[in-house]
């Protein structure tokens, strides 16, 4: 497994837009918080915030959804990452039609939309910061389908319901697990 030193590096190589290193960032850290909070070793956590940091990195060379995570995973592959990594980059898309078995498939899945959609509610209020974000501001968000078009609200559900908790529950544990790198990224 390659360091997470390399694995930052390979991000910054494969995307210069610094919303996309950002991004990966802060799936990594809800990956993590998860992964931490499951209680799993940190040789464990750091492989799964991994995949989450990872996930996204061949979308800005590839951002086609019929190949998104797949050209990325065949990187992954050549580079020696574990299979675990590589099927949890591939499993995020849903247009690549990969079921999502594993716990890892379906917390980058799940970190995926919600991480890039607290942020954009993040801005939105008076401080600009991750940690003022409550999931009513975030239900009212989704309520307002011009706010954040792109982001799938269908999505943000699943990905709550993938993991088997309520959804207000997940963006708790999110603004949690973003406000720890909300410096890095500037939240």
């Amino acid at each position: 497994m390659p360091p997470r030193t390399d694995a930052l590096a390979l991000l910054h190589a494969w995307n210069e837009n610094p919303s996309l290193r950002k991004h990966g960032l802060l799936v990594e850290a809800g990956v993590r918080g998860y992964a931490a909070d499951d209680g799993l070793d940190p040789a464990t956590v750091d492989r799964w915030g991994i995949a989450g940091l990872l996930h996204d990195l061949d979308y800005e060379r590839f951002p086609d959804a019929a190949t998104h995570g797949a050209i990325g995973a065949d990187e992954l592959v050549r580079l020696g990452y574990p299979d675990e990594v590589v099927r949890a980059v591939r499993a995020h898309n849903d247009a690549l039609g990969i079921p999502r078995e594993s716990r890892l498939d379906h917390l980058v899945y799940a970190c995926d939309e919600l991480a890039g959609f607290l942020v954009a509610v993040a801005l939105m209020r008076p401080t600009r910061q991750i940690a003022d974000v409550e999931p009513v501001n975030v239900r009212k968000r989704m309520k307002d389908r011009a706010f954040a078009r792109a982001v799938p609200r269908e999505m943000l559900l699943a990905g709550a319901d993938e993991l088997g908790i309520e959804f207000d529950e997940h963006v708790r544990r999110m603004v949690r697990y973003l406000t720890v790198v909300a410096p890095e990224v500037g939240l």
